[in-house]
């Protein structure tokens, strides 16, 4: 049985094994702060009508999935937890062009029993998001089930927002 040696390489594939490889490196690094931020996630536009706390809200919020708009405004989401957790709420601001005024946040427990209410004046939400590059905050929520929680502000940005849930039995 004869055995044969691969070919020694030519002086074209150590050029294009020198040039390409340093390439890879280097686009590896090219992730942009959106990218960073949402990850896997998948965008949900949250155009829907989920039934919630005699109303609606726009879409289900979950650490699968984000959601993207425009301030002034305000919205209506759903957030599921399993047990007792911590839901935070991550917005990526950008092209900020004016701070406003308070930005409100409303974490409700299911069948809105309860709230937690959470209000940051617009300038510290501004000064945040250029700051560290998020305004992020968390509320804890005691009751497992679907949560609807509210946002509003007359702050003037573009937003991306990503919803973080975390366990506390564990």
């Amino acid at each position: 049985m004869t055995e044969t040696l691969p070919a020694p390489s030519g002086a074209r594939q150590t050029l294009a094994f020198v040039i390409l490889l340093p390439l890879v490196w280097v686009l590896q690094g090219c992730s942009t702060p959106q990218d960073d931020f949402v990850g896997a996630r998948v965008l949900d536009l949250c155009d829907a009508s989920w039934p919630v706390c005699n109303g609606y809200a726009s879409c289900l919020l979950g650490p699968e999935s984000y959601t993207q708009g425009n301030f002034p405004g305000s919205n209506r989401i759903i957030v599921q937890t399993v047990a007792a957790s911590n839901v935070e709420l991550s917005f990526l601001l950008s092209d900020l062009t004016a701070a406003g005024g308070d930005f409100s946040i409303v974490w409700y427990e299911p069948g809105c029993s309860d709230t937690v209410r959470t209000t940051v004046d617009g300038k510290v939400v501004a000064a945040e998001s250029q700051a560290i590059g998020i305004f992020a905050r968390k509320a804890q929520l005691n009751v497992a089930g679907y949560h609807l929680v509210t946002y509003q502000t007359t702050t003037a940005a573009s937003y991306l927002l990503k919803v973080d849930v975390t366990d506390l039995t564990e």
